[in-house]
C-alpha cells in the first residue's frame, strides 16, 4: 500500500513538474512580431538581415528562421545574378549551388537568435527571429571581398599599364576570365548582399573597371594583330587553322609580319616513319607568340598517328590530324609570361 502512495507522490509531482513549465512559457508577443511591419522596426534593413521562425520548439523554430533567413540570401544571390530559381534541373543545380554556398558562409560566421522567443498558445508554435548585423558581417567577410576586388584590380592595372599591345589583350583577357570565377562573383554578389553601402562605397573602382573592361578588352584585340609563321606545312592546313582560331577569338590576322603586333612561330614535328607496311606519322606542334616585350605566350599539340599507303595521303592526314587538334584546344587563357 505504501508503494502504490509513493506512485502516486510521484506522479502527482510529474504533472506539476509539467504544469508549472508550461506556466513560465513566456507568451506574450515580442514586440517584433507585434505586425507583420515590426520586425523591420526593430530590425532595420540598413542594419540588419531579419527573418521569423517557428516551431514546435524554441530549437525547431531557430532552426526553421535560420532556414528562411539562408532562403532570402540565396534568392538575392539569384536576382542579382540575372535569374530565378524554377523547378527544372537546370533551375534545381542553380538553387543548389547558391544553397551550398550561402549556408557555407553563414554557418562560418553565426547566426543570432531574439532573446525574446515566445510560444504561441493558440497556434502551439514557438516563434522567433534569426538575424545578422551587416556591420559585424563585413568585419568578418570584408577582407576576403577585398582580396578579390584587390587580384581583379591588378590585372586590370597591369592590362592598362602593358604598352605590349598583344600582352595587353591577354591581360585584359586574364582579368575578364577572373571576373566570371565562382570566387570572385560570389564575393561580389554576397558583398552587395551583406552591406550594400560598404560595397557601393569600397568597391567602386571595381564596379567602374568591370563596367569598362568589356570595351577595353574588344579595343584591344582589335588593336592586336598576329602574323602566323609557320615554314613546315601542307597545304596550309596548319596555318589556317591558327588563322581561324585567332579571327575566332576576336585577333586579327596579319597579312605580314611588319603590320603585326606579335608574331606566332609554328615548329611542325612530323614525327615520319616509313616502313614495309606504309608511311606513317606522329605530328606534335609547338607555337611561341612574340611580340614587342619578348616571348608571351606558348602552346603544344599532338595529334594522333596517322598513315597511309601513299606519301602524300599520309601526310594531309597528319596534318588534318594536327589542324583538328588545333581547332579543338587552341586557347590563349593558360602560359602568360
Amino acid at each position: 500500500m505504501m508503494k502504490n502512495k509513493n506512485l502516486l507522490l510521484s506522479t502527482g509531482m510529474i504533472l506539476a513538474f509539467l504544469f508549472c513549465t508550461c506556466a513560465a512559457l513566456p507568451t506574450n508577443p515580442a514586440p517584433w512580431d507585434s505586425s507583420p511591419s515590426a520586425i523591420r522596426q526593430l530590425f532595420p534593413d540598413d542594419e540588419y538581415i531579419a527573418q521569423r521562425g517557428q516551431g514546435a520548439t524554441r530549437a525547431a523554430a531557430e532552426a526553421q528562421a535560420a532556414s528562411e533567413l539562408a532562403r532570402f540570401l540565396t534568392s538575392q544571390i539569384s536576382v542579382s545574378r540575372g535569374y530565378q530559381i524554377v523547378t527544372t534541373n537546370a533551375g534545381e543545380n542553380i538553387s543548389t549551388h547558391d544553397e551550398a554556398y550561402i549556408n557555407s558562409q553563414i554557418n562560418l560566421f553565426g547566426i543570432r537568435y531574439a532573446d525574446d522567443a515566445y510560444y504561441r498558445k493558440d497556434l502551439r508554435e514557438w516563434r522567433t527571429v534569426a538575424w545578422i548585423e551587416r556591420a559585424e558581417a563585413w568585419a568578418v567577410y570584408g577582407p576576403g571581398f577585398r582580396r578579390q576586388a584587390d587580384s581583379f584590380l591588378a590585372l586590370f592595372n597591369a592590362a592598362e599599364d602593358e604598352k605590349d599591345t598583344f600582352k595587353k589583350a591577354l591581360l585584359f583577357m586574364a582579368a575578364d576570365s577572373f571576373s566570371r570565377t565562382s570566387a570572385f562573383e560570389d564575393a561580389n554578389l554576397f558583398g552587395q548582399i551583406l552591406d550594400p553601402r560598404r560595397m557601393n562605397t569600397e568597391f567602386g573602382l571595381v564596379r567602374t573597371n568591370l563596367a569598362a573592361l568589356p570595351q577595353k578588352l574588344d579595343s584591344a584585340k582589335r588593336s592586336a594583330s598576329v602574323y602566323i609563321d609557320c615554314p613546315l606545312d601542307f597545304e596550309s592546313l596548319v596555318s589556317n587553322a591558327f588563322a581561324a582560331s585567332f579571327s575566332a577569338l576576336g585577333f586579327p590576322v596579319a597579312s605580314t609580319p611588319n603590320n603585326a603586333a606579335a608574331v606566332c612561330r609554328i615548329t611542325v614535328d612530323e614525327g615520319m616513319q616509313q616502313r614495309d607496311l606504309g608511311i606513317f606519322y606522329n605530328p606534335s606542334l609547338r607555337a611561341v607568340i612574340t611580340g614587342l616585350s619578348g616571348t608571351i605566350f606558348s602552346y603544344t599539340a599532338e595529334a594522333e598517328r596517322a598513315s597511309a599507303v601513299t606519301p602524300d595521303v599520309a601526310k594531309r592526314r597528319a596534318y588534318q590530324s594536327l589542324a583538328d587538334e588545333v581547332n579543338k584546344t587552341f586557347s590563349l587563357d593558360v602560359n602568360i609570361f
